[in-house]
């Protein structure tokens, strides 16, 4: 994740808008077949999920600003991981642990998005529980592209064609 400079040493990379979208269009083309998975494996399968939600919403409770970016990594990943598609979920974990590079180098404040978080997260849950899986997946897009827009606001200047994230991820079905 660092960039290799002359002489051998490294930094830390500029993050920019093409950046921010060429990640988050993996994330939801890769989560959406993880979460559809999922679903058809059935709720008896969601215990490391139910698990994570749980600490999604402890999190939130206690109103623990340092955690609910990794919480949510976690619940994410822990989906990711039910799916019992291994290359998939390695995939989705090593573009996790890029986010998180992205998350600090952005040095990103969700301690305002608690609710948001957990809502976003319960929501996808529930359609999973539910064995829906096209509404999980429509649901986690939703999310994926509410993380997309906080991420570029974060950026020092816009970069981004306006029509690039529809490029990469598609445009999303509203219901």
């Amino acid at each position: 994740m660092l960039q290799p400079r002359p002489g051998g040493a490294t930094a830390v990379p500029a993050i920019t808008a093409k950046d921010v979208l060429d990640l988050y269009a993996l994330r939801a083309g890769l989560g959406a077949l993880l979460i559809r998975r999922v679903a058809m494996l059935g709720p008896e399968n969601l215990a490391a999920a139910t698990a994570a939600l749980a600490e999604v919403r402890a999190a939130a409770r206690d109103k623990d600003h340092a955690r609910p970016r990794e919480v949510d990594l976690w619940f994410q990943d822990a989906l990711a991981r039910t799916a019992d598609l291994p290359q998939a979920a390695g995939t989705f974990e090593r573009l996790t642990a890029r986010l998180h590079m992205f998350v600090t180098v952005l040095d990103m404040d969700y301690s305002q998005a608690f609710d948001t978080i957990t809502n976003e997260d319960t929501a996808v849950y529930d359609a999973l529980r539910n064995a829906d899986g096209n509404e999980a997946a429509r649901l986690w897009r939703v999310k994926i592209e509410r993380c997309v827009r906080y991420m570029i606001a974060q950026l020092p200047e816009d970069d981004v064609a306006p029509h690039l994230w529809m490029s990469l991820a598609g445009r999303p079905r509203l219901h």
